[in-house]
């Protein structure tokens, strides 16, 4: 039990640190960054659009690498309520959308730690070990736990669609990593995502968004 509850701690931890911009100024720039990363990281050609605004929501159309050949269509009104549209480049019909509606009941995953008052955040800073980290990045973004994978027109069994994730900049980072081609760079980003996210828990202090986004060496 305590071991999960370590783990629950973290998982929080990750998301609060990494995938929570705070303002509309901040979430854009997030995302800009993001799309600027994805040249490099996936090796295309050009950089994706810039977001802008649709309606309330932030929007871009992602185009992947020609080995992946999947587009998606991301549009954000609030952290608790995005879709993102999938579609196949070469086909151009709708594979599908996930899609996240905040006004519909979620489980209160801070209450739920809040009534173990004998076990706390620095409880479970103090607990950490690396493969407790190693779990909760593979849980959120290299192997999601719930996830579909695409049978066509696209039949690549690495590629993990995560479902249940809830939070639109993680939903897009996974995504960073799941379409990627290269799949020594998957890995290194795992390793290097590790490293990171223990640095910045460590310290409660929110991840550089330069920082998360860069490719690794």
């Amino acid at each position: 039990m305590e071991n999960k509850i370590v783990r629950a701690y973290l998982m929080q931890e990750v998301i609060r640190l990494g995938f929570l911009p705070v303002n509309p100024k901040e979430q854009k720039n997030w995302l800009l960054q993001y799309g600027r990363s994805l040249k490099d990281f996936w090796e295309i050609d050009d950089y994706p659009p810039a977001p802008g605004f649709r309606g309330k929501s932030l929007t871009a159309i992602i185009n992947s690498s020609e080995h992946v050949q999947v587009a998606y269509e991301y549009a954000i009104e609030r952290v608790d309520k995005f879709t993102v549209n999938f579609m196949h480049l070469l086909n151009d019909w709708l594979i599908w959308t996930h899609d996240m509606d905040g006004g519909y009941f979620c489980f209160p995953y801070q209450s739920f730690l809040s009534s173990h008052k004998e076990y706390d955040l620095n409880w479970a800073i103090q607990k950490m070990e690396r493969e407790d980290l190693e779990s909760i990045v593979d849980t959120l973004l290299v192997h999601p736990t719930p996830h579909q994978h695409i049978k066509s027109p696209i039949d690549n069994h690495e590629i993990r669609m995560g479902g249940g994730i809830t939070n639109p900049f993680l939903y897009l980072f996974h995504l960073r990593i799941q379409l990627c081609p290269i799949s020594d760079r998957r890995e290194a980003e795992k390793a290097r995502l590790i490293d990171l996210f223990e640095v910045a828990i460590k310290n409660s202090a929110a991840v550089n968004v330069f920082e998360l986004m860069k490719v690794p060496s």
